[in-house]
């Protein structure tokens, strides 16, 4: 069959159909099978099947008691082509998705505000400064919720907390952040003469965390549970700032992620509160995470490679791994 040949069937079939016929082949000839996998009726298929063979006077497939049993030899030559045609069609989508969003320069980055405050006040502005056609927009959210937007492709990419619970077959994911979850309070609190704390010492006094759309509520709920503290949170919040100063003025203990940054604490001693890390601490791993796919948009790669760089060092090591307590300067 030559090109002219080829080209003649496929003014003659829409992308729909092309599809209806390599499923139908895929799915050994079962309608049902087929629909369900297209989101068709059986009807649909049925009629796509009657009214090409009729227009086009010959038939595609072979037929034993009046069922569909396979491809005749012309119908081989039909789907040999379509499956060509398809891929042609996937790569000109393709194409076009990547150039549209490589034009307009636009991609989304789900990150917790804490660490879009901490981690990346000098990357994002410089990025942009030094590639003013690429432009990120930044969706700010607890991890849970950036993990939904992740699913439904609301956004490009997201930070999230290890463990993500996605398919690592369907999603990359590169660590950026290593570090854990630690208590904060005022320097007078009853647990600041401790070195450092047991879970169940909490039991005595009320402490606050992140909101249920953040992991972190979840995993501190959870080592709660291990020890038979009663998950008795005073109240829950998005914001890092409102805790830790709601601690630096009561008997509350904040559990919330840490960071040995000079300028976190340096905000720490200035609000009026100290630290203290746990025994058994609740590990804090923040991840870059995409869905896999065949083709990026060359913004959406460059950005993502853009922060791996950033958060890795030429070794390979990361930059950010605060389980040691060596301070560092950002």
């Amino acid at each position: 069959m030559n090109f002219y040949e080829r080209s003649s069937y496929f003014t003659m079939m829409d992308n729909n159909q092309i599809q209806y016929l390599i499923e139908i082949v895929n799915s050994n000839f079962h309608l049902t099978t087929a629909a369900k996998k297209l989101y068709v009726t059986q009807s649909a298929l049925s009629q796509f099947i009657k009214k090409f063979e009729l227009e086009q006077g010959f038939e595609i497939f072979s037929r034993r008691n009046g069922r569909i049993v396979g491809l005749t030899a012309s119908g081989m030559r039909v789907y040999q082509a379509a499956k060509i045609a398809a891929e042609k069609l996937y790569l000109l989508s393709d194409v076009i998705e990547n150039e549209s969003a490589y034009q307009k320069g636009m991609v989304r980055i789900g990150i917790h505000p804490t660490i879009l405050r901490l981690f990346f006040r000098k990357f994002i502005p410089q990025f942009m400064l030094d590639h003013s056609d690429a432009h990120i927009e930044i969706v700010e959210a607890g991890t849970v919720e950036l993990r939904e937007m992740l699913l439904n492709e609301t956004i490009h990419m997201a930070l999230l907390v290890d463990p993500t619970e996605l398919d690592k077959d369907k999603y990359e994911e590169y660590q950026l952040i290593r570090t854990e979850v630690a208590a904060f309070m005022n320097p007078n609190h009853p647990l600041s003469k401790k070195r450092i704390l047991n879970w169940n010492l909490l039991e005595n006094y009320p402490y606050v965390t992140y909101n249920n759309k953040d992991s972190v509520h979840h995993l501190v709920k959870q080592k709660l549970n291990d020890y038979n503290v009663g998950n008795k949170f005073l109240f829950t919040s998005s914001s890092w700032d409102y805790m830790i100063e709601s601690a630096a003025q009561t008997e509350i203990v904040a559990i919330l992620p840490t960071v040995y940054f000079t300028i976190f604490k340096e905000r720490l001693e200035h609000i009026g509160v100290i630290e203290k890390r746990f025994e058994d601490p609740v590990p804090y791993v923040s991840m870059l995470v995409r869905p896999l796919k065949k083709h990026y948009s060359k913004v959406e790669n460059f950005v993502f490679n853009s922060i791996l760089e950033y958060f890795y060092s030429d070794d390979y090591t990361l930059k950010y791994d605060f389980r040691s307590g060596i301070e560092l300067d950002q």
